[in-house]
């Protein structure tokens, strides 16, 4: 009799074991499980009906290799940066002019070697500029898209007047841009930091020390070619390239001979391109002929 009472309390003891550690098992496989998202095709063109610009966008990918975003999802831009996508008319303009006609198609004709080799894969339009932190916070220019290998993002679409001054000037700021990148990818080089060490201006870029604004001319004394390009290298290499887009071959030697620091620096940056396939003098001639066949 008693040993049928311990047999019967150890076979309860087992069995609330046994349960204990199924419902244990069971808890830990439910918590556990891990939900697996749908592979993200970074390739993926949109899906349902085309419109014009989609179209557009297809044929330039197709024709040299870069796809074109006006719409947006986090996939494409983090949710922690504030912007707003471009007006559709915008976009489209911007895509037909500034993409195809006054940078993809004049590279390919011209330097094709530095388009294969050097061109982003990813261009974004954004209607108004990239701001951090909040939709209020300063303007980027979309600067904080473009230090990436693969991607070249250009804000203010939306307020970009499409007449021949305003888009040949638009182009000197994209190839600022892109200057970022290849600046990212290759370095400028320890020997063009070396040339204005100690003399940047930093935050006082747009003020002199006697509280008067700082002007072009004040900053290429001062071996830059812009009182931006005084607020550090990086700046100070970006608008290198965008001035020699800016600017004729002529004028550009006016202004380096202002000071040795600043044709040292002028030439570090036009030997740069020359060797990954652009010549920046010839492109700046393309930049103004071709600008002027556009219709408007």
């Amino acid at each position: 009799m008693l040993n049928d009472m311990i047999m019967k309390k150890i076979y309860i003891l087992v069995l609330a074991v046994v349960l204990a550690s199924s419902a244990f098992i069971t808890g830990c496989k439910k918590d556990t499980t891990i939900a697996i998202d749908e592979p993200i095709d970074y390739l993926s063109v949109k899906k349902g009906k085309w419109n014009g610009l989609d179209s557009l966008t297809d044929s330039l990918f197709k024709n040299y290799g870069v796809r074109v975003f006006y719409e947006f999802n986090p996939r494409i831009i983090d949710p922690t940066t504030f912007y707003v996508p471009a007006q559709y008319d915008k976009a489209k303009l911007y895509t037909k002019y500034v993409i195809e006609k006054l940078w993809l198609e004049p590279l390919k004709k011209n330097f094709p070697k530095f388009l294969s080799d050097q061109k982003p894969i990813e261009f974004l339009i954004l209607g108004t500029y990239v701001h951090f932190n909040s939709i209020s916070s300063g303007l980027a220019a979309g600067a904080g898209l473009n230090g990436q290998f693969y991607r070249l993002g250009m804000g203010g679409a939306d307020g970009l007047a499409f007449t021949k001054a305003s888009l040949r000037d638009h182009m000197c700021t994209l190839y600022h841009e892109h200057a970022h990148q290849l600046d990212q990818k290759f370095g400028r080089s320890y020997a063009y930091d070396r040339v204005s060490q100690g003399s940047y201006y930093q935050l006082n870029y747009l003020t002199k020390p006697n509280g008067q604004r700082r002007t072009d001319n004040d900053a290429q004394i001062d071996g830059f070619f812009t009182p931006y390009g005084g607020f550090a290298p990086e700046e100070d290499f970006a608008t290198s390239v965008e001035s020699m887009i800016r600017y004729t071959r002529a004028e550009i030697q006016t202004i380096v001979a202002k000071n040795p620091k600043l044709a040292t620096k002028y030439q570090i940056v036009y030997k740069f391109y020359l060797d990954k396939g652009i010549d920046l003098h010839q492109m700046h001639d393309i930049l103004d002929q071709v600008t002027s066949t556009l219709p408007f």
